[in-house]
């Protein structure tokens, strides 16, 4: 699997795509980037600015570490000795990184692929470039550079030689999936759910769809939506593709691809494909219907994007997630589930209901952290896990953060889970020292909550 190795440009047309000056321009560079420290002899720097930096600030480092040129916005003052530095000279930086892009991808001959959801794109990426690599060469985004920065310098490593272009688009914000599908513009289409994942910036559910519905709109006429029947707010992405759709399910056979659990321990199922009536066996090796669900969207797009059956089952062997993604991991007799990367309620009740159905030959402790971003829900989203961790019963919780102590923890008394068993904590240092006391060999321990409370220290301070 090919996966962003830098491209050769022309540097004058290059400038030209960005709408830029150019100034003693070199002519070709090799790659882009926006990171001085990751400045390879003869790659294209692009000053950003941001919140917190000026990337103007770090051109001549650029420049002295081999970058061929470097984009830069007009209202930079430029220094004097910067008379014959190679430059091109812009109104906007990120725009002018999302046009390159945009007209960079267009010159391509991949097939695209765009996946959003409130919970799951990185995992179905991961999936549908693993399949699709069964078929061609893959390029997909690397671990989740999904906004508005990472999307084009992902795209900007699609090559003539690559057949499947596998690419995530990210938002917390309204607008964010319209302006970032433009640049895209992909051929095939896929949600992997809608939750209330950064819910605090919408305000509802039912504009969470509308937001994700902006890639399917997105979609040319001979377009491909690829949509699960079961998703939250089906018919209203269904309204939002003009281009056809293609279902998938784990529920009825009525979906162009129908999923048969046959062990969701390991992400086992057999799919019916309606149009050639054909039966595959697929194994991702996660567990969960959550997980299932993923693999079977992204069969249904690499199907869809001409993979055949037996060259996706070849490439899916060649699946592996990024970290702190369900990775399970043993530590003194300890089976360690590390899924802190992220959460929203969506995906905490979908890995607290797959971490107790795990064989486990002591203690199920569940180490839960505070979801962000959820505004005015912050209560009823986290008092919503509480009612799950009462109907589930975890011998064991930890809980880090104020929303979790306050909310997870009061709800889950209140519906009948044991209080001597729920222990709350401050921050992961502490939880670390409840989890130290707490646990013994044959337990095994989950970790879970938003990327912000960093969850995986606890791991890093706790030896068994």
């Amino acid at each position: 699997m090919s996966n962003g190795n830098p491209q050769i440009f022309d540097a004058a047309e290059f400038a030209a795509w960005a709408h830029g000056d150019a100034q003693a321009l070199p002519t070709t560079f090799c790659g882009v980037t926006q990171d001085s420290r990751q400045v390879m002899p003869g790659c294209l720097y692009i000053a950003l600015r941001g919140e917190h930096f000026d990337g103007h600030e770090f051109v001549a480092q650029a420049l002295q570490k081999g970058a061929a040129a470097a984009l830069v916005e007009r209202s930079w003052r430029v220094p004097e000795e910067a008379d014959g530095w190679p430059l091109i000279r812009v109104d906007d930086a990120r725009r002018a990184l999302a046009d390159a892009a945009r007209a960079w991808r267009l010159r391509q001959t991949a097939r695209i692929v765009g996946i959003t959801g409130s919970s799951g794109k990185t995992t179905v990426k991961e999936m549908a470039a693993a399949l699709c690599s069964g078929g061609g060469s893959v390029c997909a985004t690397r671990g989740n550079l999904n906004n508005e920065i990472g999307l084009p310098l992902s795209l900007l490593t699609l090559g003539a030689e690559t057949v499947y272009g596998i690419f995530e688009l990210g938002t917390n914000h309204p607008g964010e999936i319209a302006a970032l599908a433009d640049v895209l513009r992909p051929e095939i289409a896929l949600i992997s759910s809608i939750g209330s994942a950064h819910i605090e910036h919408f305000g509802s559910q039912e504009a969470i769809a509308l937001e994700k519905g902006e890639l399917l709109r997105a979609l040319p006429s001979n377009g491909v939506a690829v949509l699960c029947r079961e998703t939250a707010c089906f018919e209203r992405l269904m309204a939002c593709a003009a281009a056809p759709v293609v279902t998938i399910s784990l529920v009825t056979r009525e979906a162009d691809f129908y999923g048969e659990p046959l062990d969701l321990s390991v992400g086992r199922i057999r799919v019916s494909e309606c149009a050639t009536g054909a039966e595959i066996e697929l194994c991702c090796g996660l567990p969960g219907e959550h997980n299932a669900s993923n693999l079977l969207l992204a069969f249904a797009a690499a199907r869809t994007a001409g993979v055949s059956a037996a060259a996706a089952v070849e490439g899916l062997a060649r699946l592996a997630l990024p970290e702190m993604r369900w990775a399970v991991s043993e530590r003194g007799g300890v089976t360690v589930v590390n899924d802190a990367y992220n959460a929203n309620p969506q995906s905490m009740l979908a890995v607290l209901r797959t971490f107790m159905q795990m064989p486990c030959s002591g203690r199920r402790i569940a180490v839960l952290g505070d979801m962000l971003e959820l505004g005015a829900h912050t209560e009823a989203l986290h008092r919503e896990v509480g009612r799950a961790v009462a109907a589930l019963v975890p011998d064991e919780v930890i809980g880090v953060g104020p929303d979790t102590s306050r909310y997870v923890a009061d709800e889950a008394v209140k519906c009948g889970y044991p209080a001597a068993r729920m222990t709350c904590c401050a921050d992961t240092a502490d939880a670390a020292v409840a989890l130290r006391a707490r646990v013994r060999a044959g337990d095994s321990v989950l970790l879970k909550a938003s990327r912000g409370m960093k969850l995986e220290q606890v791991l890093d301070a706790w030896t068994v």
